[in-house]
């Protein structure tokens, strides 16, 4: 048996058709899978990048392409001894391969310091050049460019398991990524740009939005946290589909992904897929992620943390305006008690901040600080949080708290300590957006107002006197709940 392939050469993102004529009834559990050209075919069955299983009476798949930078094969296995044996190699594809191995991939933007600036990221697989962006108020005519850094890191920068291990599941060579700050852009006025190099290629022509200046603009935001990879994690996909389709058709100011981000875990390969996947949106709008139990590599900080904080851990908590809302990342991942430097921090940047320019005040963290799912053991970070961060919140009238880490969607009343006040923080569990949904009982909490257990995502909506929220489910895109704050 013979896998024919559409394509041999590809684009990051392109999708190539595999098709081939059985000469054998499969089992169950018999899979193409695409490897690496130098596993070894015999005794790699299990060595593969990606792979799907085989239906009976299938003749083709196709497959998204991951710009890896190097050599790939589809290979067909399938199990001896009437399908109770180990797997042995039966067929393989020609070589596929990146039609430009320093195509530039995994764009995304992110939000400066200042209201003027906007990092533009993106990787290849050379250091060779300077990167470059390309950016003007014209598709076709591109009039300013700006010079980027390079950076990459490899295996013994990372700290244990999988991800200082060699191998197509474990550590991969990840290029190099390319990083450049635009400066002195308008508010609220679109950019057209392209990244590379003349010497390796330049990327599409992508376009983005800069952000609005003042407080009495509207901004529109997209909230999720634990979205991961398609089709590793269930939900991933649906989640992506209706997001690009809302950035696509709707003024959406940027997105915030707070924690669990992949869910690599060590592999590194699927932060390629990941990067890839999320790129039709975040090479569109400013994708802005907040640190999560699964991103976190490093445990002594110093030059092996790319926070370049100091101390244990080292990670920098973020905050950023977006028109009337001023929005805060800190880590539950790190120490956030009243003796810590992310304490400190915290406490600075809320007492500092202007509500008369920003009336709203968001902050974001990966671990929940309220859920009223039942849990056995009691998760103890969430009674730190309560402890040390939520007496903070409420003296600084923090409006909405936005946290993850469980897999459901759960919005409170405004409330403080267990308990609905006028004055209290409006408390939204958004970690539906990909990982394997939760099951568990729910204890009938009265400060919860609503709850469920579904895929989908979240939008805020914004003016200097409202802000309006509301949860869509991904089956049918329709709001299931919403509420609306107002000054």
């Amino acid at each position: 048996m013979d896998l024919h392939v559409s394509a041999s050469v590809y684009a990051s993102n392109n999708q190539i058709e595999v098709t081939w004529t059985p000469t054998l009834v499969p089992c169950s559990d018999d899979f193409i899978g695409i490897y690496f050209v130098e596993i070894p075919r015999p005794t790699g069955a299990c060595d593969y990048f990606d792979y799907e299983f085989v239906q009976t009476n299938q003749t083709s798949m196709w497959w998204q392409m991951v710009n890896l930078r190097r050599p790939l094969e589809f290979r067909y296995y399938s199990r001896d001894h009437n399908c109770s044996g180990n797997y042995s190699f039966a067929a393989i594809s020609p070589v596929v391969q990146p039609l430009n191995y320093n195509e530039p991939t995994q764009l995304h933007l992110a939000y400066g310091d200042r209201i003027d600036q906007m990092f533009v990221s993106f990787v290849t697989n050379s250091s060779s050049y300077i990167p470059q962006c390309q950016y003007g108020l014209d598709p076709s005519s591109l009039e300013w460019q700006m010079n980027g850094t390079t950076v990459t890191y490899t295996a013994s920068d990372m700290c244990e398991g999988k991800a200082n291990t060699w191998g197509p599941q474990t550590f991969i060579d990840p290029g190099f990524m390319h990083t450049i700050l635009l400066n002195s852009l308008r508010p609220s006025t679109t950019y057209f740009y392209r990244v590379g190099t003349d010497e390796h290629g330049w990327s599409s022509i992508f376009s983005f939005t800069n952000r609005p200046v003042n407080e009495d603009s509207e901004v529109t935001l997209i909230a999720y946290g634990d979205m991961g990879l398609s089709p590793v994690e269930l939900g991933a996909k649906s989640t992506i589909d209706r997001v690009r389709a809302r950035v696509m058709s709707t003024n959406i100011t940027c997105l915030l992904h707070i924690g669990d981000i992949s869910y690599a875990r060590g592999i590194g390969a699927l932060w390629d897929a990941f990067m890839t996947q999320v790129e039709p949106i975040a090479s569109h709008v400013p994708y802005m992620v907040g640190i999560g139990n699964h991103e976190y590599d490093h445990v002594t900080g110093g030059e092996k943390d790319p926070s370049g904080a100091p101390g244990p851990g080292g990670f920098r908590p973020a905050c950023f305006d977006v028109g009337p809302i001023h929005i805060v990342y800190y880590s539950t991942e790190h120490d956030f008690r009243h003796s810590s430097p992310q304490y400190a921090w915290l406490e600075g940047d809320l007492r500092s901040v202007n509500r008369s320019r920003t009336p709203w005040l968001i902050v974001g963290s990966h671990r929940h600080m309220y859920t009223s799912e039942l849990e056995n053991p009691v998760d103890l970070i969430k009674l730190m949080l309560q402890l040390y961060l939520e007496p903070l919140f409420y003296k600084y009238h923090v409006d909405v708290n936005f946290y993850a880490h469980r897999h459901s969607y759960e919005r409170s009343c405004p409330m403080y300590q267990n308990k609905c006040v006028d004055d209290g923080i409006t408390q939204v569990l958004i970690g539906m957006a990909g990982q394997d949904l939760d099951s568990s009982t729910y204890s009938g909490a009265e400060w919860s107002l609503y709850h469920d257990q579904q895929y989908g995502y979240t939008q805020v909506w914004a003016n200097r006197t409202y802000l309006h929220f509301t949860y869509y489910h991904n089956a049918d895109d329709a709001i299931v709940d919403q509420f609306t704050l107002n000054k």
